[in-house]
């Protein structure tokens, strides 16, 4: 049995290679086509690129490390959830090579004539992949222009991102509504509150595009426990 176990983990290993090699080289497609778009790019895009690539794959790759971090110990003691783990890493990159190549292609992220649907399937896509549920509800029944839904949904994309990071929540919900000419997003789970929260790059990347488009960013404790965020 265990050394079923062992071909199962040399061949789950073999894919990560792979996908790594696949990444890679995706990597190498991502930084040629960057260099050619900033020959004419201002700093602002510079900024907003930067944005795309840490919202579509930094939170995939710090799950890589984290997982390939553990490995060695889980060999020793597990096989089989070693290779199971491996994997799973391997999905993972097979992600990221995706999203870098998205980056590579259209440098952003286009939501044309996609609007809610294009909320509602990061939400669907995040709680089927993660196993957290998560909730939405939008009180608006005219059509978003697409200038409108872009920071909403990055700013939704990260917000899940830490929600799975830090908050050991349970659930979470999404409200939308509209005041006015004005869009509000209302994000919040049920998880454990930090006492401080420090902006790094994610939260500092929400508020900018906030303030980009003339909108605010606050966030707050709620009771029993959990955490708000209202865009």
């Amino acid at each position: 049995m265990k050394e079923r176990h062992l071909e199962e983990l040399k061949v789950a290993h073999q894919q990560l290679e792979n996908a790594y090699a696949q990444l890679h080289q995706a990597h190498l497609e991502l930084e040629e086509a960057s260099e050619r778009s900033l020959r004419y790019a201002v700093l602002e895009e510079r900024s907003r690129i930067a944005a795309d690539i840490h919202d579509s794959i930094g939170h995939g790759l710090t799950s890589v490390i984290v997982q390939l971090q553990a490995l060695p110990y889980m060999v020793e003691a597990s096989p089989e959830e070693a290779g199971s783990a491996l994997r799973n890493v391997t999905e993972i990159a097979r992600s990221c090579l995706q999203d870098v190549r998205s980056v590579v292609h259209e440098m952003g992220l286009s939501l044309q004539n996609s609007g809610l649907h294009e909320l509602e399937k990061l939400i669907q896509n995040f709680s089927g992949q993660h196993g957290l549920p998560v909730s939405f509800a939008a009180d608006i029944h005219e059509k978003i222009a697409p200038d409108q839904i872009y920071v909403p949904y990055r700013i939704l994309q990260e917000a899940l991102t830490n929600i799975l990071r830090h908050a050991n929540a349970a659930s979470a919900s999404v409200n939308l509504t509209r005041h006015n000419e004005n869009i509000m997003m209302v994000i919040r789970d049920d998880g454990q509150a930090q006492t401080s929260i420090t902006p790094g790059f994610g939260l500092t990347t929400m508020k900018g595009r906030c303030e980009k488009a003339g909108g605010t960013l606050s966030i707050q404790p709620v009771q029993p426990h959990g955490l708000e965020l209202t865009v």
